[in-house]
């Protein structure tokens, strides 16, 4: 009968270092497993970053929008402004001239009980009590009527004045919000990217078919744009547009060569026409005259799609030319890779 001996006791030393090494064979395999498993594939990071840069375009919209209604806001404040001033210096300049006669009747021994209340604090209300008290003259009423209109007015221009200053507050708060968000959309895409191969970053920046606007870059577009048959101003504008192919990035709220977004692409190319566009995308979709299909489509109309969110100019052929979004150079693409046209319009 065999016997059973009882195994051997390890000592504590081979212990420790059995499982320092086992400890490390853990944490390696855990390693290996982790570079070798992605913690996202290819097309659950394209989808991710398409669809927050697509919300950083949006938010760049709404941007756009409310800096084009702030710069419209401080025009007209300037304007009221500088008509209160006006306003006030003429309202003070009679007031002056009503005072003189005050201190020259009072210098004499007495002042005029009319004059008195020609200068009191509410002109307006006195005017009404004399007027059918028949205490004034016609020449003091007309005085007074003209004072009391001119302090209406002044008045009536500084509550706009206040009131377009207010909205125009409003306005900066929401731009800043818009950029905030903005800005943390293309922070959350860009962390995607980095978790990312450098093979898989490729692929999400530059592969795949349509499913959204930039989902491919064609920078290095060689296709051939026909300038024949259009107007003078849209030649002029495309050949402004074509030169930034390839060249000019994607940029928050830009309108030079150093940087365009959208919209700022087709106020920028415009420009060089002599025509001022609004920097923004749903503004565009009132400008020039209606184009009532892509089928009537010309070269260098101008296409506003993406629920308004995005704008470009026609290229032909069914292509745009524009400035896509974040990581991307203006490029011509297809027009069936965005989402429903909303206007096409011609200037």
């Amino acid at each position: 009968m065999a016997s059973h001996r009882r195994p051997r006791q390890a000592s504590r030393a081979r212990v420790s270092m059995m499982t320092a090494a086992a400890a490390a064979v853990v944490a390696l395999s855990a390693q290996t497993a982790a570079q070798a498993a992605p913690a996202i594939s290819t097309k659950d990071a394209k989808s991710q970053v398409d669809a927050d840069r697509s919300d950083a375009a949006a938010k760049t919209e709404q941007w756009n929008q409310a800096h084009t209604q702030q710069q419209a806001l401080q025009q007209r404040v300037a304007i009221l402004q500088d008509e209160i001033a006006r306003q006030q210096a003429q309202v003070n300049g009679e007031l002056d001239d009503l005072g003189q006669i005050a201190n020259s009747q009072y210098a004499s021994g007495a002042v005029d009980p009319t004059l008195q209340l020609m200068l009191s604090s509410s002109p307006d209300a006195f005017l009404q009590k004399a007027a059918s008290q028949d205490e004034f003259t016609s020449n003091q009423t007309a005085e007074l009527q003209s004072l009391v209109a001119q302090e209406s007015t002044l008045q009536r221009e500084k509550a706009e004045a206040a009131a377009e200053l207010a909205q125009e507050q409003q306005l900066l708060s929401q731009m800043s919000q818009a950029k905030t968000q903005a800005l943390a959309k293309l922070k959350q895409a860009q962390s995607v990217l980095d978790a990312l191969t450098p093979a898989q970053q490729v692929a999400v920046n530059g592969g795949g078919g349509g499913g959204g606007y930039g989902s491919v870059s064609t920078s290095g577009y060689t296709g051939t744009i026909d300038l024949s048959g259009i107007s003078g101003a849209a030649r002029t504008a495309m050949e402004a547009a074509m030169s930034q192919i390839g060249r000019a990035p994607y940029l928050w709220g830009g309108d030079t060569p150093a940087g365009f977004d959208c919209s700022g692409l087709v106020m920028w190319a415009y420009a060089h026409a002599g025509i001022s566009l609004p920097h923004s995308s749903q503004a565009d979709e009132s400008v020039g005259t209606s184009v009532p299909s892509l089928a009537d489509a010309q070269v260098g109309d101008i296409v506003v799609l993406e629920g308004g969110n995005h704008v470009g100019l026609y290229a032909g052929n069914g292509m745009l030319l524009n400035a896509p979004e974040y990581g991307y150079d203006v490029s011509v693409q297809p027009i069936s890779w965005f989402h429903g046209i909303v206007a096409i319009r011609r200037m």
